[in-house]
């Protein structure tokens, strides 16, 4: 799964340039080829700059200069797997095996954050602040804002707790763990939420359970917290090592990748246009997690005649 991610990274890098099959092969084969003899080290692009430059040159060459980022990263990917990944003769991964599959996870994130950047540059490149949605450049119907996903959690967890009463009365941090890869899962199918980190999710499902426990209980408040604090403290979430968790994983840091990239755009576009930054302004860019959010924020900036036209309560 992580290499078809990354090789829809590929995809989408050429669907923007508009780069024909045959130059496709050509260029991963070159890339390929040039990795192997040490001519280029992907690793290095970590030192790229996340910028955006007006002017109609500048933008052209940034274009470029991300597009060829976000390809050498995608099949970097490629490359580690062939390589370097080491086959797992045994159940459990050996610790090369995790170093070179947590380096394969880092380059698709980075491939996805330049993707990003460079779907915002073509955006711009046409006075257009939009930005496509993740999957096959077509826009994503609209998701529910971070108060309702966080009301439906709620709903989930309420019903799951209805429907098997015992685990009101089992380790929480147990039953959070289960109960958030089970809305994980189904959310991957259906994408009825926009949730991108599994571990956020396991802590926020834990904290309802805490919740429901303490509902109607007229004890001390502070006394709640002080044996919430200590079971957090006792009881970590397990380590799963399977392919499923690694999966979710992968997930996770290809959509941050394109999550962070286009927060970075949006960012420099604002202070381009309107100057530095207010600190409540930065803070509201940073607590937009996700990609629907930041596509109103984008839509927005093309008549925004202050920042604050862009960056408004839209929940």
């Amino acid at each position: 799964m992580l290499l078809t991610q990354a090789k829809n990274v590929v995809e989408s890098v050429f669907n923007q340039l508009g780069t024909p099959p045959p130059a496709q092969n050509q260029q991963l084969q070159t890339l390929y080829e040039r990795m192997g003899s040490f001519e280029i080290q992907p690793h290095q692009d970590k030192k790229v700059d996340l910028i955006i430059r007006q002017g109609q040159v500048a933008i052209e060459e940034q274009l470029i200069e991300h597009a060829d980022t976000a390809l050498r990263q995608a099949v970097y990917v490629q490359f580690i797997h062939d390589k370097y990944l080491p086959p797992q003769s045994t159940s459990s991964p050996t610790a090369a095996y995790e170093h070179y599959l947590q380096e394969m996870i880092t380059a698709l994130m980075l491939a996805n954050r330049h993707l990003a950047m460079l779907e915002a540059l073509k955006n711009l490149e046409g006075k257009h602040y939009g930005v496509r949605a993740a999957r096959g450049g077509h826009a994503k119907n609209q998701q529910p804002s971070s108060k309702m996903t966080s009301q439906l959690i709620r709903t989930m967890v309420k019903g799951m707790l209805y429907n098997k009463p015992d685990l009101a009365n089992s380790n929480k941090t147990e039953v959070a763990d289960e109960m958030a890869t089970r809305i994980y899962k189904a959310n991957r199918e259906f994408e009825m939420l926009d949730i991108t980190n599994i571990n956020d999710l396991k802590h926020e499902v834990r904290d309802l359970l805490f919740d429901f426990a303490n509902i109607g209980n007229r004890g001390n408040r502070r006394q709640t917290d002080r044996l919430r604090l200590g079971h957090i403290l006792r009881h970590s979430f397990p380590s799963r090592d399977t392919e499923e968790s690694r999966q979710m994983s992968l997930d996770a840091a290809s959509t941050l990748g394109r999550i962070e990239g286009v927060r970075t755009a949006l960012a420099l576009q604002l202070k381009q246009r309107f100057g530095e930054l207010s600190r409540p302004l930065i803070e509201a860019l940073e607590a937009a997690d996700d990609l629907d959010q930041l596509q109103i924020y984008l839509e927005r900036l093309t008549d925004a005649r202050t920042p604050d036209d862009v960056i408004q309560n839209s929940q």
